[in-house]
């Protein structure tokens, strides 16, 4: 494993990656040059099996296999943002900004230029130092001509960069939400209760489908997911901003109301049982109705739990409770003991 924390060594490591993407004929682009950093690097053990597997083959590195392992293995990452593309992107600021001042330097030169020219006229006398002048002039145009396209070039992979950001963005926002229900998923729950004190007063409510598996071998999953996308919505509608509502798997919830007591969390849950009894669904390739749902919902608060899965715990043996009192029904968690 090679160390590349130092600015040195990060600029030979920089260096090699443009060179490994000249060579095997790359577009040195944001995901391009990211991937290759990381392999370079060795920092990501899978990353390097897969590319040194592909090459061992004589498999051509294109565009769209780096695009794949960027998301599959970068993507998500904290730090390529701050330790790569923030970077980058000050470097591309930096270079533009020094185009831009050498671009106006230019003309300021040019029209003093253009200014010694009209000067000198058509006297015999003054051709050599015209010719100067003139010779001067073309340089100084090519190198604008050059400097527009360098800014050109530079000014598209500041846009690429921009898009990589947004993409991050929501390579993020996908890690942590449920791709059916847009709720928090268990690991963007996790990460939201790092933020929170776990000595401080919150409850939790663990909410359950009643009988989902009849309504899944019933009617299929398709009719299954849609029963659980309706409930989420009404868990979605009925929390507030700072509450944590989460999809914790299958058909299975769990909110963290944060500065809420059992009463207020019990007042919540309430809400939603009654407003998930009053779904009215139907199966629109049958034309029939499905069968009442409802939920079965067991609450706790926060006491001397020592972790949030002690606390979570508590809740579903709640739930447990719940459903064995003949479902569609809330129950609140017993206390700790002394």
């Amino acid at each position: 494993m090679h160390n590349y924390d130092n600015y040195q060594s990060a600029s030979a490591l920089s260096e090699q990656t443009l060179t490994f993407l000249t060579e095997h004929n790359i577009a040195p682009n944001p995901v391009n040059y990211s991937v290759i950093y990381h392999y370079l690097s060795q920092r990501n053990s899978e990353l390097t099996a897969e590319i040194d597997f592909q090459l061992t083959q004589r498999n051509a590195l294109d565009g769209v296999l780096l695009d794949d392992l960027f998301v599959k293995f970068l993507s998500n990452s904290d730090n390529i943002e701050n330790n790569l593309l923030q970077p980058f992107e000050k470097t591309l600021s930096h270079t533009l900004d020094k185009i831009d001042d050498q671009a106006q330097s230019e003309e300021m030169i040019l029209a003093n230029l253009a200014k010694a020219d009209h000067a000198l006229s058509d006297n015999v006398l003054h051709k050599p130092l015209k010719n100067i002048v003139n010779f001067l002039i073309g340089t100084i145009s090519n190198a604008q001509k050059q400097h527009q396209k360098l800014s050109d070039e530079l000014a598209k992979t500041s846009e690429e960069v921009t898009f990589l950001k947004t993409k991050l963005e929501e390579s993020r926002e996908e890690a942590v939400h449920d791709a059916l229900t847009g709720l928090l998923n268990r690991r963007g729950c996790d990460d939201k209760l790092q933020a929170l004190d776990i000595k401080g007063k919150h409850s939790s409510l663990v909410i359950d489908i009643d009988d989902f598996k009849k309504i899944n071998d019933t009617f299929g999953h398709q009719v299954g997911d849609k029963v659980i996308q309706r409930v989420a919505k009404i868990i979605k509608s009925s929390v507030s901003e700072t509450d944590l509502a989460t999809r914790y798997g299958g058909e299975e919830f769990l909110i963290v109301a944060p500065g809420q007591s059992l009463s207020q969390a019990r007042a919540l849950a309430e809400q939603i049982r009654l407003s998930v009894a009053d779904l009215k669904l139907i199966q629109r390739k049958s034309n029939t109705f499905l069968p009442p749902i409802t939920v079965s919902v067991g609450i706790a608060e926060l006491a001397d739990d020592n972790s949030w899965p002690s606390f979570f715990q508590r809740a579903d043996q709640a739930l447990y409770q719940a459903k064995n009192a003949g479902k569609n029904c809330c129950i609140d968690a017993l206390p700790l003991k002394d």
